[in-house]
């Protein structure tokens, strides 16, 4: 009887490891502020301050308003509806 309990605590731990590894793996789901643009990159009317994700600079993401030097070249990958959003997404505001 030993033997069949040891083995089914070896079977146990082994599956316990499994599901540990397994779920380290899956994605986290976060919520996200703002919501996604349109397909040509512009944003909806209720929310009209466009988000970029940036690799290149360090930064996690800039956010242009409208009036801003670049706002209308801005391609959006994030629109939000208010500053504080962009802000509580990691983001901050363009220097130009």
């Amino acid at each position: 009887m030993r033997p069949v309990l040891a083995s089914l605590l070896v079977i146990a731990l082994l599956m316990s490891v499994a599901h540990a590894e397994a779920a380290k793996k899956r994605p986290r789901v976060v919520h996200r502020t703002g919501v996604e643009p349109f397909k040509n990159g512009e944003c909806p009317d209720e929310h009209p301050i466009k988000g970029n994700f940036t690799t290149y600079s360090g930064e996690r993401c800039i956010y242009h308003m409208i009036g801003q030097r670049f706002y209308l070249r801005t391609k959006a990958e994030r629109c939000y509806a208010t500053e504080a959003e962009a802000i509580q997404d990691g983001c901050r505001r363009s220097k130009v």
